[in-house]
């Protein structure tokens, strides 16, 4: 009876949000019915009679997220979307977030049959989508660094051989691979649109939250002003990042052992307490349901979380 009364609760409410949905959008898609009777016309002037037009997932996600558009949550994740290189508008990723949190609950709610397990799910729903963005954006400036040294000796050399620094920036976008080519190259769409050449440096920077970058531009920026010869500038700075990846390399190789020791600790117990879960519901329920439980819980988080702080401290050596 009870698992009657959830999967009702869950057809109502997900028929809630598609006739909302469906009421908000009904205008532009009313609009969309009377345009296609003008624009699909056969060969011979005749009006082709089309199949009413069916509502995909991604026309539901475009037309959910104008309910975000020209918020502050949406710009923010706008500029996240763009470090990370993921082609989804700010707007796009605050509603599919949403969906995914909603609907992480209502799993959790139907399949544990209790609040504890629909929160737990809410909250990886929640969590997920954002841990997701971060580590793309990470991945993104490590590949960037990576390849950052190789590119500043190919526009030494492109220097030295006569070229401009923008037919420089030109040759690294057309023979790198990816990120850092499609990073010139945006570089280069800008500056010919009208921005500026520190402008749109700067704008690299702050897509590509990288301290060798950083380090590049502010001395390209320093000989535009004063002068020198760039070309050794460039290649001064490439033998620098080169030897820095390279201690970084040997640093990650060292410190291997304390991350995953870290990650064993951090996962071990709930991996633990899932599979008890599992195996007797019954016996996990209680730290669930009572406020000793819960005191434990939280508890235990926290000590999760220090010791967790403490070994990321240690294993994190700057360069």
């Amino acid at each position: 009876m009870a698992s009657l009364i959830l999967l009702l609760t869950f057809i109502s409410v997900t028929a809630f949000v598609w006739a909302l949905f469906l009421l908000l959008t009904r205008e532009q898609r009313a609009l969309a019915e009377r345009l296609t009777v003008y624009t699909s016309k056969s060969i011979y002037g005749r009006r082709e009679k089309k199949e009413r037009p069916t509502l995909s997932w991604k026309e539901f996600i475009n037309q959910g997220a104008k309910l975000f558009a020209a918020r502050e949550i949406a710009k923010k994740w706008e500029a996240e979307m763009i470090k990370a290189n993921i082609p989804l508008r700010g707007e796009e990723f605050v509603f599919i977030n949403l969906l995914t949190t909603v609907g992480g609950g209502l799993v959790g709610w139907l399949l544990a049959r209790n609040i504890s397990g629909g929160i737990i799910l809410l909250m990886l729903g929640f969590l997920l989508p954002r841990l997701l963005v971060n580590s793309r954006k990470a991945k993104r400036v490590h590949m960037f660094d990576n390849q950052l040294g190789d590119a500043l000796l190919v526009m030494s050399n492109s220097l030295r051989a006569g070229f401009s620094f923008l037919q420089a920036m030109d040759m690294v976008s057309r023979e790198m691979p990816a990120p850092i080519s499609e990073e010139f190259a945006r570089a280069l769409r800008e500056m010919s649109l009208g921005t500026t050449t520190e402008e749109a440096l700067e704008k690299m920077t702050q897509r590509i939250e990288s301290v060798d970058l950083d380090l590049v531009v502010t001395a390209v920026l320093i000989q535009r002003q004063v002068g020198g010869n760039l070309s050794e500038v460039l290649e001064s700075i490439a033998n620098t990042i080169r030897e820095r990846v390279r201690i970084k390399g040997e640093i990650k190789t060292l410190t291997a052992q304390g991350r995953i020791s870290g990650m064993i600790i951090s996962l071990l117990p709930v991996a633990v307490g899932g599979f008890i879960f599992l195996i007797n519901p019954s016996y996990m329920m209680p730290l669930f349901t009572s406020p000793l439980g819960w005191s434990l819980i939280i508890g235990g988080l926290v000590s999760q979380g220090i010791g967790m702080l403490i070994i990321k401290k240690i294993i994190n050596i700057k360069v």
